[in-house]
This record gives structure tokens, sequence and C-alpha cells, in this order.
């Protein structure tokens, strides 16, 4: 039996472009991906979360850890030329529905164009040159990712992901169990290996707490 992992990514985030580069790999044979695109700032917006580059510490202590991981891991990383940028063109180019049988293709080559060689993401002309290099049917793709059923298929995958309560990216939903961030995939993998550490009597008594902040004034 195939177990389905969803996996919703927006290419604005790099852990998104790290989550793709080892998922397939970590994961057990029997294992099938389910690529979903999503637009961040809908998710973000949804639940009132500020988006990481937003704050600045934040921003320049994530980018410190990405270049070790890239170093350590022995990868190319830099950012795409501006960032942040509109990803909805690079998105809809992804989606299922528009890339069918060349999807894995399509990621593959957007995730490298933005995040190892530094294109303008945002510009659709750059994102063209880039599937045409790739002997991808750009234009016909292009064409496809500004119909109705694009549009309604990457909303639909953004109903979908907060369905599941996803508040980030990269996401990974298995058996309607949300697993959030790159460094959750030795989790995620244990959970499909029915090794879950989980202590979910414990997880049922904390959640039964009130929430609510530290409330300290100086």
């Amino acid at each position: 039996m195939t177990t389905e992992v969803k996996f919703y990514f927006d290419f604005l985030s790099p852990f998104s472009y790290f989550a793709w580069r080892s998922l397939p790999a970590r994961l057990p044979p029997d294992c099938e991906i389910n690529f979903l695109p999503v637009a961040l700032g809908p998710l973000l917006n949804h639940w009132g979360i500020k988006g990481p580059g937003e704050v600045q510490p934040k921003r320049e202590f994530l980018l410190k850890q990405m270049l070790r991981k890239s170093a350590r891991e022995g990868f190319p990383f830099t950012t795409p030329k501006t960032h942040p940028f509109n990803s909805l063109y690079a998105l809809r180019l992804a989606l299922k529905e528009v890339a069918g049988i060349h999807q894995p293709a399509v990621i593959k080559t957007l995730w490298l164009a933005g995040w190892q060689n530094r294109i303008d993401m945002g510009n659709p002309d750059e994102l063209l040159a880039v599937l045409r290099e790739a002997g991808l049917p750009a234009e016909e793709l292009y064409e496809k990712s500004f119909s109705p059923e694009a549009k309604k298929a990457l909303k639909s995958n953004i109903a979908d992901a907060i369905g599941y309560g996803v508040f980030g990216v990269p996401s990974f939903v298995v058996n309607d169990e949300l697993f959030w961030g790159e460094d959750s995939l030795p989790e995620l993998l244990s959970y499909i290996q029915g090794r879950d550490l989980l202590d979910r009597p414990k997880l049922h008594e904390l959640l039964s707490q009130t929430p609510r902040a530290a409330g300290q004034s100086l």
C-alpha cells in the first residue's frame, strides 16, 4: 500500500528548497510525494503571522543557517535575484494541473534556477527561458498557467493546506498528521515507519491549558 506524503511548498522559501533536495531520498520506497505549490502569503495572513524576512534579526539568522547548511552538505546555494518576489507565476507553472507529467522536471528546473543560479523568479521571461533551456514546453505551460483552472487549483491547494492547519512552508501531511519545516523530516520519517514518539495523552493534557502571553512588563 502506497503512503501519500503531501508536500506543501512555495518557491519563496529556501527551506522548501532544502526539503525538496532531501525528501525523496529519505522516504521509504512505498511512499509517494504529492507536490502541492501554495502561496505563503495567504497562509501567513490567515493565521496572523509575520514572514521570516519581516523580522530583521530572524532574516539574518536564517541566512546564516542556510549558508552553513549548504556548505556542510556541499551543494550550491544563493538567493534569487530579488527576494521576496511574486512567486505566483512559478507556483502556477509547477501545479500538477498545469505541468502534468512534466511536474517533477518543472519543479526541479525552477528550484535550481532560483536558488542556485540566481534568476529573478518573479520575472515570467526568466522563468520561460530556463524552462526552454531544460527542454520543457515553456510556452504551452505558461499559457496553461493563466487558465481559470490553474488559478482555481492554486487556491484549492491553499484552502486544503489551511484545512490541515498548515501555517508555513515547507509542510508535510501524512494521514492528516502535519509536520512543519525541513528539520521535521526525521519525525516525519519516524511517523511513516510507525515509530512516532509523540505522547498523545500528554499532548492533549498540555493543549487543554489556556494559552496566554507571558504578560511581562518593564
